[in-house]
């Protein structure tokens, strides 16, 4: 169940079902301030500010793998682990568990694959479009540690909005916006909303 209202508000993205078949919100109060109702915006922000870094390292591993002749390799357990250590580490000093790190992590991470598999195959089916230089991946590595960091101050920050069973319907009122504004196409919608529905906290 924690993921349906994030699936909602991708089908009525998606043109699945329209708005008009989404049920009404049950809250009585008035929503004369829509920002001041929405205290997730931050952290999907950062989720799509990681997703899109997923762009700059696939196109990295196409260059990379056409230059050796080899295939791109999209996991890497060694780096991942890593990350999954330091965010745990980095999550206890805030007081956040490291059950629920570990789990927003590896949304993040495995949504940022879903983001490098869809345009690895997209590139693969017309080359024409495939980049042709790498870019570099130096000034990648401090947004993702940067992003990491704040997730998990947000983590910390948010953590009665993003706990019990009104978490996903709350996420879904940050992430429909960036469904529905343009701002991502969907192979980057699709990978936001798994790496929204990892952001409940499991307690």
């Amino acid at each position: 169940m924690r993921v349906r209202a994030l699936v909602l508000a991708a089908a009525v993205a998606f043109g699945v079902i329209s708005v008009e078949a989404l049920p009404m919100t049950r809250d009585p109060v008035a929503h004369a301030d829509p920002m001041a109702e929405r205290p997730l915006d931050r952290v999907v922000e950062l989720a799509l500010t990681r997703l899109r870094t997923g762009d700059t390292v696939a196109a990295a591993k196409w260059v990379s793998a056409a230059a050796s002749g080899t295939e791109p390799v999209i996991d890497d357990p060694a780096r991942e682990a890593v990350v999954y250590d330091a965010m745990a580490r980095a999550g206890a000093e805030l007081g956040v568990p490291e059950d629920w790190v570990r789990q927003v992590f590896f949304g993040q991470i495995e949504a940022n694959k879903m983001v490098q598999r869809g345009l690895l195959a997209r590139w693969r089916f017309d080359p024409a479009a495939a980049p042709t230089t790498a870019p570099n991946l130096a000034a990648v590595r401090p947004v993702i540690d940067r992003v990491n960091g704040e997730i998990v101050a947000q983590l910390a920050a948010h953590r009665a909005e993003l706990s019990g069973p009104g978490c996903a319907e709350r996420l879904a009122t940050s992430v429909f916006p960036s469904l529905t504004s343009g701002s991502a196409d969907a192979l980057h919608q699709a990978a936001l909303v798994r790496a929204s529905a990892a952001l409940c906290s499991p307690d």
